[in-house]
C-alpha cells in the first residue's frame, strides 16, 4: 500500500488509486472464471468495493454516468453472488452435519444436500457463462475500461485529500444509524428487525470501504476502522448466513424428507440450530451499538 502525506494531495488521488485497483481485479476476472479459477469472491467483493465508493463519494462522479455503471455492476455481481453463496451454505452445511452426533444424522443427508447445492452451483455458473458471452457483458467490460482509463470526476474531486475525513463520518454515521434502529427493533420484538440488521450490515461494509480508501493518509486509523467494521461484518454476514440456511433447509428438508429412504429429522435439527443462532443476534450487535 503506498502511503503519503495529504500537502498537495487530492481526493482525485486518493480515490483514482482505490478504483483503480477494483476495476482491475474485475476487469482480469473474465479469462479466470472461464477457466473456473476461485476468483468468484474476490471479483464480487471488487465490484461491492467500486459499488461503495459510487456511493460513498456520489458527488465526485458524473451522475449519469456513475447511475449507469452501478446498474451494471449490481447486475453482475448478482451472478456471480449465486454462485458464491452456494459455496458458503454448502461449508456451513458440511460443518453443521460434521458437528452432529452420528446417531442424529438420519439417512443420506450430506449426499443429498450435495447433490441439490450441486445442481444449483451448475445453473449458477452456466448463467455466468451465458453473462460473460452477452452483448451486455461485452458493453460493461468497455465501461470499465472507459472508467480505468479516465474516471468520470466532477470538480469536486479536486477538494484537499483530508476531505476524505467528511465522507468517512457520514459513512459511519449511516452505520450507527441504522444499528441503532435494529437493536430497537430487536428489543421491542418488531419482525422488521432482520432487515434492518441487513440494512445495517450493507452501512458497514461502506464505511469500511470508505475507510480503507483513506489508508494510505490515515494509516493506522484507517486499519482500526477497518478492523472494527469488519467484525461488525462477521457477526451480520453470520447471522445473513443463517438466515440463508434457514430458508433453505426448511424449503429442501420438506421435499427431500418426503423422499423414499429419507427422513427429515436431521434437517429440521439442522433447521432448529440455525434458528437458536438467528435468535443470538442482538447479544452479538450489543457491542456495536451505539
Amino acid at each position: 500500500m503506498v502511503t503519503y502525506d495529504s500537502d498537495g494531495k487530492t481526493l482525485r488521488d486518493l480515490v483514482s488509486a482505490y478504483v483503480a485497483e477494483q476495476l482491475t481485479v474485475i476487469i482480469e476476472s473474465p479469462g479466470l472464471l472461464r477457466a473456473r479459477e476461485p476468483v468468484v469472491h474476490p471479483t464480487r467483493v471488487a465490484v461491492r468495493r467500486l459499488r461503495s465508493t459510487l456511493r460513498v463519494f456520489g458527488d465526485l462522479f458524473d451522475v449519469a454516468r456513475s447511475a449507469r455503471l452501478e446498474d451494471e455492476l449490481v447486475w453482475w455481481a448478482g451472478l456471480l453472488g449465486e454462485v458464491r453463496d452456494l459455496d458458503i451454505l454448502e461449508k456451513r452445511l458440511e460443518e453443521a452435519i460434521a458437528a452432529l452426533p452420528a446417531e442424529l444424522v438420519v439417512g443420506p443427508v450430506s449426499s443429498a444436500l450435495q447433490r441439490e447445492i450441486g445442481a444449483r452451483r451448475k445453473t449458477g455458473w452456466e448463467e455466468i457463462e451465458s453473462a460473460l458471452d452477452s452483448e451486455r457483458f461485452h458493453a460493461l467490460m468497455g465501461t470499465l475500461h472507459g472508467w480505468r482509463a479516465e474516471l468520470p470526476f466532477t470538480e469536486a474531486a479536486d477538494a484537499p485529500a483530508d476531505r476524505v475525513a467528511h465522507y468517512v463520518k457520514k459513512a459511519n454515521k449511516k452505520v450507527e444509524k441504522r444499528l441503532a434502529a435494529a437493536g430497537q427493533a430487536y428489543a421491542a420484538g418488531d419482525p422488521g428487525a432482520d432487515h434492518l440488521a441487513h440494512g445495517a450490515r450493507k452501512a458497514g461494509k461502506r464505511h469500511r470501504y470508505a475507510a480503507e480508501l483513506a489508508e494510505p493518509l490515515w494509516g493506522k486509523k484507517a486499519a482500526k476502522i477497518v478492523k472494527r467494521r469488519k467484525n461488525l461484518q462477521d457477526v451480520l454476514g453470520g447471522h445473513q448466513d443463517a438466515v440463508v440456511s434457514e430458508a433453505f433447509l426448511r424449503d429442501f428438508g420438506i421435499r427431500a424428507g418426503a423422499r423414499r429412504d429419507h427422513n427429515g429429522f436431521t434437517y429440521g435439527l439442522l433447521f432448529a440450530q440455525e434458528r437458536a443462532e438467528l435468535a443470538r443476534l442482538p447479544e452479538q450487535l450489543a457491542p456495536f451499538l451505539p
